[in-house]
Formats: structure tokens, C-alpha cells, sequence
């Protein structure tokens, strides 16, 4: 031991960076013990489970499969209206445009039946006037309709330099179905 206290004496700046070294080894080792491995655990875990979940679609069976497509598919053609609304479907369009402080024009329609399907496609062509804040808000509404409508074509012109306001030209198409099927 006196040995040991002379080799310090003799060697303090050495033993002081062995100390510090030490200190640090073990402060490294705690951080990374207490800290890292737990949230890096979790982090895999959490990465597996997601892993899990992907393969969970490609292990299904073929009937499932099936039956999942058959109910997509039977959800989809609910959402399709008969042909008899659409003068709702209109009234809704003209709703929505009112209700965007939107002042509508003249709409035309023309209707196209969709070969081997039952479905009618209503092509709807529509003329909107007012604020460009208030025509973004129209198209975001029209695209959020639970009926099947599509956005064709839209052309903007501005009415006024000095105003805020536009005129908006919109075709859309809106599926129906054929009445009874």
C-alpha cells in the first residue's frame, strides 16, 4: 500500500487521467445500460410488431381475401347513387356552391352509359362565381362527397384585376346506377 500511495505521489497527473477515464468508462456504461437499451428494446419491438402487421395481409387465406375484396366491392357500389337522384346530387352541388358564398351558373349534363357495367356516367359541366378562398373550399367540399364524382377539368379566370374574385369552369362526372340493379 505505501508502494501504491509513493507511485501516486510520484505519477499524479497519470493517476488523475486513469481516474477521470475510469469515471468516464462507467459513466458511458450507465448511460448506455439505464438509458439506450431500454428505448433501442422498445424501438425494435415496436419495429417488429409493424413488421408483424405487414405479413399479417400476406399470410391471410385466399377466402378471406375473397370475402374482404367482396365487401369492398359492396361498399363501394353503396356509395354509388340510382339514377333517379340525381336531380339530389344536382341540388347538393348547387347547396354546396351557396354554401361557399359561390353564385352558380348554368349547369349542363350529358349523360354516357358504361359498357358492361349498369352504371350511367353523368358528365356535369358548371360555372362558379366568387371569392378564390371560397372556390378552393367548393372543390375541396365536391371531392369530399360520399357520392362517386370525379373532377374532370376546372379553369379559373380572374373577373377583375383589382378584386378578389374568379370564375371558375368545372366538369365533373357523376356515376349512377341504372334503376333497379
Amino acid at each position: 500500500m505505501k508502494h501504491f500511495l509513493q507511485i501516486i505521489r510520484e505519477r499524479k497527473k497519470s493517476f488523475i487521467f486513469l481516474s477521470f477515464l475510469l469515471i468516464f468508462n462507467v459513466g458511458l456504461f450507465t448511460y448506455r445500460h439505464f438509458y439506450q437499451a431500454p428505448k433501442l428494446e422498445k424501438l425494435q419491438m415496436s419495429l417488429f410488431e409493424k413488421r408483424s402487421m405487414a405479413k399479417g395481409g400476406e399470410t391471410r387465406t385466399s377466402g378471406a381475401i375473397y370475402r374482404d375484396g367482396l365487401a369492398d366491392i359492396s361498399s363501394f357500389r353503396e356509395r354509388i347513387p340510382l339514377k333517379k337522384e340525381y336531380t339530389r346530387l344536382v341540388g347538393e352541388l348547387m347547396q354546396t356552391a351557396a354554401d361557399n358564398s359561390l353564385s352558380s351558373g348554368a349547369i349542363t349534363y350529358r349523360p354516357a352509359p358504361l359498357k358492361g357495367e349498369n352504371l350511367l356516367a353523368y358528365t356535369i359541366s358548371m360555372d362558379v362565381v366568387g371569392k378564390y378562398a371560397a372556390v378552393k373550399s367548393f372543390v375541396f367540399d365536391v371531392q369530399h362527397f360520399p357520392e362517386i364524382i370525379t373532377i374532370d377539368a376546372l379553369s379559373l379566370n380572374g373577373t377583375s384585376v383589382t378584386e378578389d374574385s374568379v370564375n371558375m369552369k368545372v366538369q365533373l362526372t357523376a356515376y349512377l346506377r341504372t334503376e333497379g340493379k
